[in-house]
Formats: C-alpha cells, structure tokens, sequence
C-alpha cells in the first residue's frame, strides 16, 4: 500500500470520528477514544462512555469535563443526584496567530493496558498505537490559528502530527502523538484512592470480579493543559462499614 492510499484510507476512515486505542507488547488495549470536532467545539471521550462523560474544549474559550445533558437528567430522573453537570472546568490556552497551544494531553500506559483485542472491522477504522512496557502513549491537543499545512514542521519538534480538524470558527485542533516513559507513581496511591469521595451512577450491582477502566484527570490553572490518564485494571471494592461507636 503507498503512501498516497494509506493516507486515502485513513481519510475514509476517521472522516466523522477518530478513534484511537494503545495496545502493549501482550497485545493488551486501551480503552478506545474518539475525537471529534462539531461546529466550533472539540470533544473527546472514551468510546464506551463518551456519551455519559467527555472533555469538550469551547468557542467560548472554556475546557470542560463534563456529563451530557441527556445522560446527566436521566440519572436524576433515577435518583441519583450528580452534584453538577460540570466536573472541572478551566480557561484555555488561547493560541497566537502563530503557533499552537497546548490544550489537553490523552495518556495511555502500557502497564494498565488489560482490554481485548479488536475485531477486524474495528482495527480497520481505528488508529492502533503500538507502545513498549514502562511508558505510554500520549496524544496531545493543540489549538491553532496557524494552518496546520504550515504548522506540521513545528508540531514534529514534539511528536508526530497525526489528524488536524478544522472548526466553524476557523480554529484548527491538531493531535500530535508520542511515546514517553510513564511513571506509575504519578497515579494517586491506595491512601489516596481511599480518602476519595465516590459516587455509584448506576443502580446496578457492580462486581468486586469485573475489570473497569479508571479515567482520572486533573486540575490545571486557567491557560493550562488538561492531562487525562486512562488506567485499565481497575476493580470496584466496597470500603468496609466502620462499627458503630
């Protein structure tokens, strides 16, 4: 396959979402996650949930990690009360005429990589990066008033530039993608994981037995990046109730 029909067939592929997933040397996945432009908003999501929750990055100059609308009323309507439709909200960075901005970074480790292998009809519509023990892949979203024609040679200095969207309002969002070594210490500890607050959104049973993904994000100060990383392994233990005093 050349060059040119490569390029064709990722254009067929990824021309309304794309998806990406991180496979470790086991051939372990990722979660996969979707990036999509709509109008002049920018999202991304893990596929499995992207309809529940989702990093969106907004014309009004606003990132957001957030529910959707109809997801977010349809646990109310359950009875289960999520304090607030935004769960972190922050000012981009806002990009010069020349130039990018980093806005958001997807990091993928392949020491937490425990999914199943795709079927092939989803591997041929979505980006599978390959990623060796001890670090991860990372995809970074970076916003521009630049053309990402001319910006791909200065984007390269920091990884490969692998799909660029342009929005209604003329902005281009660009991922850029590389692997880097990934330390796992950079993840809360087991203390911290059990001060966390937490809060079931499903009234179904959840077993101790079931693998889950873990999606954490954090706090960046206005101007800054968004960082989101993708933990695969995870299982939901009940805390113990402490005896009554």
């Amino acid at each position: 396959m050349t060059k040119e029909e490569f390029e064709r067939r990722l254009d067929r592929a990824f021309s309304k979402r794309v998806r990406i997933v991180a496979e470790n040397p086991r051939g372990k996945l990722s979660a996969c996650w979707i990036f999509w432009g709509h109008k002049s908003d920018f999202y991304f999501g893990a596929k499995g949930i992207s309809n529940a929750i989702k990093v969106s990055l907004h014309e009004n100059g606003r990132g957001y990690v957030g529910y959707d609308k109809q997801y977010f009323e349809r646990k109310r309507g359950e009875g289960i009360a999520i304090p607030a439709k935004t769960a972190f909200e922050w000012a981009l960075p806002v990009p010069g005429l020349l130039g990018a901005a980093h806005a958001a970074s997807l990091i993928l480790p392949a020491d937490y990589c425990h999914g199943a292998s795709l079927s092939d009809s989803a591997r041929k519509k979505t980006l599978v990066l390959g990623i060796e023990d001890g670090s991860c892949a990372e995809i970074g979203v970076f916003l521009s008033r630049e053309h990402p024609a001319t910006l791909e040679s200065k984007l390269k200095k920091i990884g490969r530039p692998m799909f660029a969207v342009t929005l209604d309002n003329g902005m281009h969002t660009s991922l850029v993608v590389r692997s880097r070594p990934f330390d796992s210490a950079s993840l809360p500890s087991d203390e911290q994981t059990a001060r966390a607050r937490s809060q079931m959104l499903t009234t179904e049973p959840v077993s101790e037995n079931e693998t889950l993904n873990a999606i954490l994000w954090d706090a960046p100060e206005d101007g800054g990046a968004i960082r989101v990383i993708d933990v695969g392994g995870v299982r939901w233990k009940k805390r113990p109730t402490p005896p009554a005093v």
